[in-house]
């Protein structure tokens, strides 16, 4: 069936291209030359560029190219649109260009690398986080690249949650939405054995957001994140922090654009995305606290929502007197994105949540009470 091709097209072609070109070092040596080029799919420039890079490996980047490509576009000729419970890697429905598609596999590559590099550290617990933008921020980039608006980003994490959690691993790529993530833990190969095994592990999973931006419904998108922590959960050995969507306020902005067909009863735009936020927030809620996936896996699983200290209290009221704002916009300045200062308040939300469960170690440079090594409290 064509469905069944593209998804084995597509999946031959990522895992040829990661065995091949998955892990390359800065600056890349000369007998790594394959490492120097920048978007793998045009492989054929780089083989008339005069042997920059070595026959066989290239013809590898040529087979990999072609069968990721075509499974691509048969995808996208097959599939009427992506669902937020069914694993589908980013395609041409769910990417804005051929180059940001290009620029999601190639970085989803180098996630997956990272990850198969896992290291369990007895006696120590392991922190992973996933998600998309919000997440990837913790590394300062959008699709690896340096991103301006998570400038400190890294830093604040190195103030916070890694000081308990030593080197967490942050596998996040922007514009994620449910399904892309659940691609990822399987067949993306995000949670390999070494991750999986480590029974010290800690998932911090952040995501579904960018469903409710697509046009996605409060109920599938609930649904697709569960689906994400069920996979998680049943491949590896570690807990999870479910965690709920933050606020956001750029509905003005967005919601028009979704009409049709995501419109209200009278057929004019939704005016906020809380109401969908809050509803998928309640469903993982009931889930994780007490309902089913806390019942099918018992002390594994907790909820946590942190976005107290983004909320606004503005929007819309009921006769359609329009506040300020829905979000602090001193914390999200583009109304989506926390700033450093929403990720310090963020990361403080986490550990408290984490540690409130047992599931966290001392924070290195600290005795048992709590207390830095060779002097006092502050």
């Amino acid at each position: 069936p064509r469905p069944a091709a593209a998804a084995a097209a597509a999946v031959l072609g990522v895992r040829v291209f990661r065995r091949h070109f998955g892990a390359c070092p800065s600056p890349p040596p000369p007998s790594q030359s394959h490492c120097r080029l920048g978007l793998w799919m045009p492989a054929y420039s780089a083989l008339a560029s005069g042997g920059a890079v070595r026959p066989p490996r290239a013809t590898c980047l040529l087979l990999a190219s072609f069968a990721a490509g075509s499974g691509l576009w048969l995808l996208v000729g097959s599939q009427k649109e992506e669902q937020p419970d069914v694993a589908s890697p980013r395609t041409q429905r769910s990417a804005r260009s051929a180059a940001q598609l290009a620029k999601w596999f190639r970085w989803q590559a180098v996630l997956a690398s990272e990850a198969a590099a896992h290291t369990a550290s007895p006696g120590k617990g392991s922190l992973a986080l996933w998600g998309d933008s919000i997440t990837e921020s913790w590394r300062g980039t959008s699709y690896g690249t340096p991103a301006g608006r998570a400038n400190g980003t890294p830093a604040v994490l190195a103030q916070t949650l890694a000081r308990r959690w030593p080197s967490p691993a942050v596998l996040a790529i922007s514009g994620d939405q449910t399904q892309h993530l659940l691609w990822r833990l399987g067949d993306g190969g995000e949670l390999p054995p070494p991750l999986a095994s480590d029974g010290a592990l800690t998932a911090v999973v952040m995501i579904g957001t960018n469903n409710l931006g697509a046009g996605h419904l409060p109920g599938p998108t609930a649904e697709g994140v569960l689906a994400v922590a069920r996979e998680y959960l049943r491949r590896s050995r570690g807990r999870l922090l479910l965690c709920a969507l933050l606020p956001r306020g750029d509905g003005a902005e967005l919601l028009p654009r979704l009409c049709p067909p995501r419109c209200d009863r009278r057929g004019a735009p939704f005016r906020s995305f809380m109401p969908a936020v809050e509803k998928v927030n309640q469903r993982l809620r009931e889930e994780a606290g007490g309902g089913r996936l806390s019942v099918d896996f018992p002390g594994r699983v907790s909820y946590v929502d942190c976005g107290g200290p983004f909320r606004a209290g503005g929007g819309r009221r009921e006769g359609g007197e329009e506040e300020a704002e829905e979000v602090v916009v001193r914390l999200m300045p583009d109304r989506l994105h926390p700033n450093p200062e929403g990720h310090r308040l963020l990361a403080r939300c986490l550990e408290t949540a984490l540690l409130g469960k047992g599931w966290g170690v001392q924070p290195t440079g600290y005795s048992r009470l709590g207390l830095p090594l060779g002097g006092s409290a502050p």
